[in-house]
């Protein structure tokens, strides 16, 4: 078994692989506990209620950046992962996605801010919401910027400021002020989640823009689109999987059930993080290898990377399938309520960990299309049941419908894998 791993290490690749993979690893777990300190943070010092607005307002902006951002932010990591040691191309790419995103997100912030009442009111018929939404409006330019950027930092595998531009520091930022100030509502946590995202974007993009060099050269606008419009409708659509559960619980149910699945939906979500730091290191590796025709080198890398993701996320998946209550109690007494969330959401996540970077392969490899008409099924499939489920089995079968369509979507795009590249992902012990 010695000798086994010593021979998959002697290769380079794969020993490069696996050790960016234990430094993206330790930056993710991080971030992963910046994460859930932040979430117990709000939980607590907000309540059920607040946090059920909180979160609900949250879902809402994530939903509008992914709008947004114009499907630029997977574009951004091809293009720079391909070109990562071209000063020139990197900036240029960065700014071009830019150009096009800060307007939208602009326009989109403003008409949140003006429509907040009427949704309030009129579509969750949570008057007490409006105000939350309005200061967290301007987080969507924020949260645009900030995707962007983080992506690509990540393409150039600069990975102590990629992740903590995605998920750290806004998150530190935000959390430190609720509890020096001792915020009790959603609106004043919405306000400084607002502000801490504008100090993280602003420098996060300095260090972006400082490039090592003048090489390279600018990138076809007809090259670069025809990248971002399927991963537009493919980041939609995953965002739409990701978020509607609970803007469709507080249209329905009570703020407290948002809050409930919410806290289970994040701390689910920690399962993958492992899948996050991994993809950190194997997404431009792959935009690199298919810039060189090398498909053998994207399968190998795709099938050690599952090995990797299968050893260290299966621990975390059963500590959380048996100790949902500890897990859900640590935010409040009355959230072990949703103990039964997090064993349904994390078995949702145990698949998305183990059909490994499927997603990434197909956008890396050139096959967005294939992507987008997976995430487009996947995601129709999710308008239907996520309502059809919430209304016949309330909080409980929002959290099914979730899992249901997560695993729905990871396992078509093993199947495009298979199909557009050869090898199937599910497969990981086969030789490499």
């Amino acid at each position: 078994m010695l000798a086994k791993v010593k021979g998959i290490l002697s290769n380079a690749e794969h020993r490069h692989t696996a050790i960016n993979t234990a430094i993206a690893l330790a930056i993710r777990v991080l971030g992963a506990g910046m994460a859930f300190i932040f979430n117990l943070i709000i939980a607590r010092q907000l309540g059920a209620e607040q946090a059920g607005y909180f979160f609900l307002s949250l879902a809402v902006a994530m939903l509008l950046s992914a709008v947004a951002r114009l499907g630029f932010d997977n574009t951004v990591l091809r293009f720079t992962g391909a070109n990562a040691k071209n000063g020139t191309t990197v900036k240029f790419v960065l700014n071009y996605a830019l150009k096009f995103c800060l307007p939208v997100a602009t326009a989109i912030a403003l008409l949140l801010y003006f429509a907040a009442p009427f949704i309030a009111n009129t579509v969750f018929n949570k008057p007490l919401m409006a105000q939350s939404l309005q200061y967290i409006a301007p987080a969507i330019i924020g949260l645009s910027v900030v995707m962007l950027v983080a992506m690509s930092l990540q393409a150039r595998q600069r990975l102590l400021s990629s992740i903590p531009c995605q998920n750290i520091a806004h998150f530190l930022l935000c959390g430190g002020a609720v509890l020096f100030f001792n915020v009790s509502s959603a609106n004043s946590a919405a306000l400084y989640l607002t502000l801490s995202l504008g100090i993280s974007a602003s420098f996060f993009y300095y260090l972006a823009a400082k490039t090592s060099n003048s090489n390279g050269k600018l990138i076809a606008s007809s090259v670069i689109w025809s990248s971002a419009k399927p991963n537009w409708v493919t980041t939609i659509m995953n965002q739409t999987i990701q978020w509607l559960s609970p803007i469709v619980i507080g249209l329905w149910l009570v703020s407290e059930q948002v809050a409930y699945f919410s806290i289970a939906q994040r701390i689910a979500l920690l399962t993958s993080f492992i899948l996050m730091a991994v993809n950190l290191v194997v997404a431009p590796k792959f935009a690199n290898f298919n810039a060189k025709n090398d498909v053998e080198g994207i399968r190998k890398t795709a099938l050690f990377s599952v090995r990797l993701l299968v050893l260290s996320a299966m621990p975390i998946v059963l500590f959380m399938l048996m100790l949902p209550e500890f897990l859900m109690g640590l935010f409040g007494d009355e959230f072990k309520q949703g103990a039964m969330l997090l064993q349904i959401l994390v078995l949702g996540q145990a698949i998305n960990v183990i059909t490994g970077s499927t997603g990434h392969l197909l956008m890396m490899s050139g096959n967005e299309i294939d992507l987008r008409t997976t995430t487009l099924f996947a995601g129709t499939v999710a308008l239907v049941i996520i309502p059809s489920f919430t209304l016949l089995y309330g909080v409980v079968g929002a959290a099914y419908a979730t899992a249901l369509s997560i695993s729905l979507q990871n396992l078509l795009a093993v199947y495009f894998v298979k199909k557009r590249l050869g090898f199937n992902t599910l497969k990981f012990w086969q030789k490499i």
